[in-house]
């Protein structure tokens, strides 16, 4: 069979490519899709699965010229959420039906790779020779499987549940299983797990405002001062970061006190910090619906949010009232014959095992030119996730994943360089001309000293966006935001990739006006920016104190080393968190916190020069026992919430009564259906 010629073959694709196709279309250049045309979105809703929402929100989920169009539609009234499933899944059709007459229904068997072109299999006989290949094939998933076949509905009430994967998917499964009234035996080697969405409240709204997690991620702050970043980005509440012995002491309310299990080996996450990068790549972590935020969010239309799709899926909330037990995955044993999981003399039956798997790209055989072998994709070993050394004209798209924020972040802007490598042969020379070292320049900025791993395909959005938009020549310097508004924006704002697409090569007109409307919507982030700088202030408090203390320098440097090592202070912070309600009280107790340490290196330097270094360190002290006194108050009057996993509220008889209110609709949601 005579191959068929075309300039640009994208292997599969869907949703993932079209940015790239956008552009491939602005630009002239000819395209064709091969694919079956039957991704996991199609599936779930064929299951009737499409009932739940996203982890990751609306402006990180969906494309930038996407959100225009809703910005457009919508005006005034635009924000940003979480879409649902159905949501999200009607915009994929929206754009299959726009470009069907380029879509071949087929499936790919094999690729061989030539210098200059690839003939492209399918298994139908049929083949294609194609000038620039892409491959968007999505991973191999057994929790895919899982959501499609396991329907979970009211026979689950009573019944118990062994499940041996810990991520969003499982997550999803869990909160169906105990909202039906089961109860979950996970088996895990522990996990990070991060609210996605906050409540805010400000003198300036009447009532919350809500912010997803990934707004909050102001990651060119990180430019500023690794440190004080990483201090906000840790500050004492990512799970499992601090030594369970230190929290114990000054942390007994965290998530990996109360249930040890939770926390994930140090040996695997103590290299969070340790890259040159702002934050590691490789990282696991689950984004959940913390259920005093959902309540915030959702009681007024309980019944509607649930029949959208939109379940308590809080994680921290199920362990603390025995809805989930926690297994360790290293020493338990599972016996699928009796049905049973034993660890340290304890044993549970369960009525159904549910087992998950590790993301494997779905690549089909690539054949190297000459007798190079079957290509196998490594993380480490492309550059940016779409292009190898080892192969000629062939990208891939879609096998670089956030562990916050959403997949189409990163897709969008990998199309983008995929695009330039495509259109512009000097730009495709100049990348490959020392691609070797491009990739251990990115290796040794973004992976600290350790082996491979499975998951050395999450990044950290934000900064690989960046990345991307740095090789571009698209990415805002800070010239280009003048004046006190310009450095919030630059600062303050999260790199979502239509940051990158307001000016330049590959700009899309009207998102100055999403840029402008994303601003208003949060504040222009001044709440965020006050959370940011406080951090530093609170730190140089508790080491002012320590280098003004009248005890000789020998004493003071070991002391300075043991605070950084072991963060008190961050971890004090990390408690201070958010106020929990609109009231006037809170917001001085705040402020009475807030503007004597901001105000702390002026007051101590007068005090200093007027009455000497003794007088300086007794102020410095004085107020660092103040802060953390007051703290502690708001925190037992309930005054404070904790960023990630805060265990105070979800004890709180409010929540509890609030979740079995949740059950009863649930039910009668899903009997309905």
């Amino acid at each position: 069979m005579e191959a068929r010629e075309i300039e640009v073959l994208i292997v599969g694709g869907g949703f993932s490519t079209m940015p790239l196709i956008r552009e491939l279309e602005a630009s002239g250049i000819g395209w064709l899709m091969v694919s079956p045309m039957t991704p996991i979105w199609q599936q779930l809703e064929v299951a009737d699965a499409l009932d739940f929402d996203l982890v990751s929100s609306l402006q990180s989920s969906i494309y930038s010229f996407e959100l225009v169009e809703m910005l457009k539609e919508q005006g005034d009234k635009f924000t940003d959420g979480f879409p649902t499933a159905r949501e999200f899944y009607d915009i994929h059709k929206k754009y299959a039906a726009r470009h069907a007459a380029n879509i071949h229904h087929g499936r790919v068997d094999s690729i061989d790779n030539h210098a200059d072109h690839s003939i492209v299999h399918l298994d139908s006989g049929e083949q294609f020779r194609a000038r620039h290949v892409v491959v968007a094939t999505a991973f191999r998933r057994l929790m895919n499987a899982n959501l499609k076949q396991i329907r979970v509905d009211a026979s689950f009430a009573d019944k118990s549940v062994a499940i041996t994967s810990t991520g969003d998917s499982s997550n999803l499964l869990i909160a169906k299983l105990v909202a039906h009234g089961a109860k979950v035996h996970l088996v895990t080697n522990g996990f990070i797990i991060l609210d996605k969405m906050f409540a805010t409240f400000s003198p300036l709204d009447n009532g919350p405002r809500f912010v997803p997690l990934d707004q909050l991620e102001c990651h060119n702050f990180s430019e500023i001062s690794k440190w004080s970043y990483r201090a906000f980005i840790d500050g004492g509440y990512i799970h499992g970061l601090i030594h369970h012995r230190f929290a114990q002491l000054f942390d007994r309310d965290s998530l990996g006190v109360r249930h040890p299990r939770s926390i994930r080996p140090h040996k695997d996450i103590r290299s969070f910090f340790r890259a040159k990068a702002s934050v590691e790549n490789g990282h696991i972590a689950i984004k959940y619906w913390p259920i005093d935020v959902y309540k915030l969010h959702c009681e007024e239309t309980l019944e509607q949010k649930i029949r959208d799709g939109y379940l308590i899926n809080d994680l921290p909330f199920f362990l603390e009232h025995g809805h989930v037990k926690l297994w360790d995955k290293t020493d338990a044993t599972i016996d699928h014959e009796a049905m049973t999981i034993s660890e340290g003399g304890e044993t549970a039956s369960f009525d159904l095992i549910i087992d998950g798997d590790q993301e494997v790209p779905n690549i089909p055989d690539i054949r190297m030119q000459g007798d190079g072998g079957i290509f196998a994709y490594r993380p480490r070993e492309q550059f940016l996730g779409v292009t190898s050394p080892k192969l000629d004209n062939i990208y891939t798209i879609g096998f670089t994943r956030p562990f916050t924020g959403g997949l189409n972040n990163i897709s969008e802007m990998q199309c983008l360089l995929v695009h330039r490598m495509i259109s512009d042969p000097a730009f495709r020379a100049d990348i490959r001309g020392n691609i070797d070292q491009r990739i251990a320049d990115y290796n040794a900025t973004y992976y600290a000293s350790r082996p491979e791993k499975k998951t050395d395909h999450l990044v950290w959005y934000g900064t690989f966006t960046d990345e991307v938009a740095r090789v571009l020549g698209i990415r805002p310097k800070r010239d280009d935001t003048p004046g006190f508004m310009g450095w919030m924006k630059y600062y303050m704002f999260p790199n979502n990739v239509f940051r990158f697409r307001e000016k330049g090569r590959y700009a899309v007109e009207g998102v100055d006006g999403l840029i402008a409307h994303t601003a208003k919507q949060y504040h222009d982030y001044k709440v965020l920016a006050l959370l940011v700088i406080r951090y530093p202030f609170f730190e140089l408090l508790a080491l002012g104190t320590i280098l003004l203390a009248p005890v000789p320098w020998w004493v003071k440097i070991p002391a300075a080393i043991i605070h950084n090592r072991l963060p008190f202070t961050s971890t004090l912070v990390g408690k201070f968190g958010l106020p929990t309600r609109e009231s006037k009280a809170i917001f001085n107790y705040r402020k009475a916190i807030s503007f004597p340490v901001l105000a702390y290196p002026v007051i101590a330097a007068v005090v200093w020069a007027a009455a000497g270094m003794g007088a300086a360190f007794g102020f410095s002290a004085a107020l660092l026992a103040y802060v953390y006194a007051m703290i502690h108050l708001g925190t037992a009057k309930g005054w404070n919430r904790k960023f990630f996993c805060d265990m105070k509220s979800k004890r709180s008889p409010e929540m509890v009564g609030f979740f079995e209110r949740y059950r009863a609709v649930f039910g009668r949601v899903k009997q309905s259906n």
